[in-house]
């Protein structure tokens, strides 16, 4: 293998090195989003749950104002 040749060689091994460096900070990154996103989506379930329950406070309220509303109606019709 001549010079020329092994410095060639040796250019593109810097090259393919550089490429890598670059590819590791990319994936750096994204990682870094997907962590993100994995956060949110722990919250957005936190949040479905809470929606989920509040819900069914609001269910026993309407069932409670409908009671309270037929109790009314059965007094005033006295």
């Amino acid at each position: 293998m001549s010079t020329d040749e092994v410095l060639s060689n040796q250019k593109t091994i810097v090259a393919n090195q550089q490429t890598i460096i670059a590819n590791q900070e990319q994936i750096k990154t994204n990682q870094a989003k997907l962590d993100r996103a994995l956060s949110n989506q722990g919250t957005i379930m936190s949040n479905q749950q809470t929606i989920l329950s509040n819900q069914k406070k609001l269910d026993t309220v309407i069932a409670n104002q409908e009671r309270i509303l037929a109790n009314q109606e059965k007094i005033l019709s006295k």
